[in-house]
């Protein structure tokens, strides 16, 4: 397993102060999200690695050094993450070591709304290098002619959690819930209890700009609190731009790129106006993803591109073949549509004028369908050897012209048949259709089977037995000489029997 290094630490009020505190405000956030809350871990679905160097106050001797790798992902697709956290801390003589693994669970409420919790236990180690240390008087000691040191270890876990809207990411974290006392400790960790925050929201600005404000507070039982707010532009999904300004009057501005959608590279610059910043160079920080495995399905946030070879333009192209195969349906399903349509209206046009009042789903005299449709297709004949009662008509089941879809309008009047088969399990019931007399006799009772079976789908979709529901087409119904069009409605009609 790949472990990944970023830089945990901002600068420290002094060097060599032996009560710092170890400010975890990091500059690459925006790209590793995983370094800033642990609960992050495989919520992309991706298997990420970031490695890092933090450079603080840069020319000041003893200031602080910070490395750190850590990788995080998917586990099994099964709505977990795994983590792990390696960080390597140096300033003046104490060197420092924190390894943690966390384990994270996503729970997704909806496709835009997810809640995650992580729990990452932690290996603390503090060390101090006497053979370093130069105190008037001490050279002969034999301590420290023989490059003895001081270090104590220590087990710690950490918890956090992320929630997420949409585009709203808000974070929270607590990295040492234990706080043990150590036997040797030195002034970089501080083994005091320590709550971090983080609120951001992706804002898109135009089709290829994001803008994304992020809020960072951090607050200390010991030591109060502090704060930092960034702004993150994104151009394509592929380089950003942050500007960042803490409560220690750090100004900080940084840029990073995607190299593909294995590589990222990201680099952070900060400086301020306080005594310390003054005498130095400032603070630098650099950091290298790589992206070990990526999930194609997932939108959230990454800091690598969606392609291998980084090119817009087969993102364009790739967009532009999935556009064309969606006109293109677009123009079948048209073409469907205006075919329908000229069959309507050349039925329409045959029929005769009746004041305008002509119902397309219940046609009325002087037009006859076609005596062959090839696409009605018979059901499988149901024997019927039972005892059924008087068959009762249903008030308002209606079909659409020419076919077995039932319009809405129709499925009150089929729930009272359903309520009462729930009340009754011995209870069965026959379903009879028939159509009027447009068309050749084969036709019509083809048609009106069709429909019967279409009701007893709806039936048995509200969890009624098969078994219980009986079908029967019996086609056209006869008129008994010329009709007008609401006498033609009704012979489009369904009725339903009962049988014990």
């Amino acid at each position: 397993m790949i472990k990944r290094i970023l830089i945990a630490t901002a600068c420290l009020s002094t060097a060599l102060a032996a009560t710092a505190q170890d400010v975890v405000f990091r500059g690459q956030n925006y790209a590793d999200r995983f370094s800033v809350a642990p609960a992050f871990a495989g919520f992309n679905g991706n298997d990420e690695a970031f490695v890092s160097y933090r450079r603080n106050m840069f020319g000041i001797e003893g200031a602080p050094k910070n490395m750190k790798i850590d990788v995080n992902g998917d586990i099994m697709n099964q709505n977990a993450g795994y983590g792990i956290d390696i960080t390597s801390e140096k300033s003046g003589n104490f060197t420092n070591l924190s390894a943690a693994i966390t384990y994270a669970y996503h729970i997704r409420f909806s496709s835009d709304a997810s809640l995650s919790l992580a729990v990452s236990p932690t290996l603390l180690r503090v060390s101090y290098n006497l053979a370093k240390a130069t105190t008037t008087g001490m050279s002969t000691d034999p301590v420290f002619q023989s490059e003895s040191g001081l270090s104590a270890t220590a087990f710690d876990a950490g918890v956090s959690l992320m929630f997420n809207y949409t585009n709203l990411y808000f974070s929270a974290a607590m990295p040492r819930t234990i706080c043990k006392e150590m036997k040797f400790a030195n002034g970089i960790y501080n083994y005091d209890r320590m709550f971090y925050g983080e609120l951001s929201y992706a804002i898109p600005a135009s089709s290829k700009i994001t803008l994304e404000p992020i809020a960072d507070v951090l607050y200390y039982t010991k030591g109060g609190l502090e704060w930092k707010a960034s702004l993150a532009a994104k151009y394509n999904q592929r380089a950003w731009l942050t500007l960042s300004y803490s409560s220690q009057y750090w100004v900080g501005i940084g840029a990073g790129f995607a190299a593909g959608s294995r590589i990222a590279v990201s680099y952070l610059y900060e400086t301020g106006n306080s005594t310390i910043a003054s005498n130095c160079m400032g603070t630098h920080e650099i950091t290298v993803g790589f992206c070990i495995s990526k999930n194609q399905t997932r939108k959230e946030p990454t800091a690598f591109a969606d392609d291998d070879l980084g090119s817009s333009t087969i993102i364009q192209n790739d967009n532009s073949d999935l556009e064309r195969k969606l006109q293109e349906e677009i123009r079948t399903r048209d073409s469907e549509i205006k075919r329908l349509e000229d069959m309507i209206q050349e039925y329409n046009s045959k029929l005769p004028q009746n004041n305008g009042d002509v119902t397309p789903s219940n046609p009325g005299t002087g037009y006859t369908p076609p005596t062959e449709n090839p696409s009605v297709q018979e059901p499988e004949p149901q024997s019927d050897s039972q005892e059924w009662q008087a068959p009762v008509q249903f008030n308002n089941v209606v079909f659409s012209f020419g076919n077995a879809k039932l319009l809405p309008s129709s499925n009150s009047e089929i729930d009272r048949c359903v309520n009462k088969l729930k009340k009754s399990d011995n209870l069965k019931v026959k379903i009879i259709a028939y159509t009027d007399e447009l068309g050749s006799s084969e036709y019509c009772r083809i048609l009106s089977m069709q429909r019967a079976e279409a009701i007893k789908k709806y039936i048995t979709g509200k969890g009624i037995a098969d078994s219980r529901v009986v079908t029967e087409g019996r086609g056209k119904r006869a008129s008994g000489g010329s009709v007008t069009t609401e006498q033609r409605i009704s012979l489009n009609r369904v009725e339903y029997c009962w049988s014990k």
